[in-house]
């Protein structure tokens, strides 16, 4: 198996991100960069839960499997896109948490709220268009909302979070979903 290493370390992200509580089942994907336009991506409908470096699959950015028995996930055009517009991108992590998806299922940007936010992801947080799940157009909109940032929510779906590393892209998840809580608390409070 090749890229072992690099399958491992996807593998151990999507455990923490499980166990976080920021994916349930099989939901979300997880991506890291290699090299020469090729990405290892969890294969579709794949518990974190259970997955293993073999449920890591080897694309191009023409969503050839390179190596992998398993299906690559639905999203991979979402990640494939994202490393096209980002060279400092090396890891993509989307999500379906359950303050990330509350924002993203009533279309809401996440303004600055905390100094954190704006050190670590840029700023506000913006939701994208709607456009069905695995399309080019999803995409489009989610490269396009994200800019220079390191999240964006997908209307009615989820969130996606980067990072130069795996690490700092599972960090900016966690970040997000806390900032998100946060968010609607006060929205809660000044009612």
């Amino acid at each position: 198996m090749q890229w072992k290493k690099e399958r491992e370390e996807v593998v151990k992200i999507a455990k923490r991100i499980y166990k976080k509580g920021l994916v349930t089942g099989c939901s979300g994907n997880i991506s890291m960069r290699l090299k020469e336009n090729l990405i290892a991506i969890t294969a579709k409908s794949k518990s974190y839960n259970t997955m293993k470096a073999s449920d890591v699959v080897i694309i191009d950015f023409n969503e050839n499997v390179i190596e992998g028995d398993r299906e690559p996930s639905s999203e991979r055009k979402l990640h494939i896109e994202i490393y096209k517009a980002r060279e400092d991108v090396n890891a993509v992590i989307h999500t379906h948490s359950t303050f990330a998806c509350t924002m993203a299922a009533l279309n809401l940007s996440l303004p600055s709220i905390l100094d954190e936010q704006m050190d670590v992801l840029g700023g506000q947080i913006d939701v994208t268009k709607y456009a069905p799940s695995g399309t080019k157009e999803l995409a489009a909109e989610v490269v396009k909302a994200l800019g220079n940032k390191k999240a964006v929510f997908l209307s009615r779906h989820g969130a996606v979070s980067v990072g130069y590393n795996m690490e700092e892209a599972f960090s900016v998840c966690e970040l997000l979903e806390k900032l998100c809580k946060i968010y609607i608390l006060i929205r809660l409070i000044q009612r």
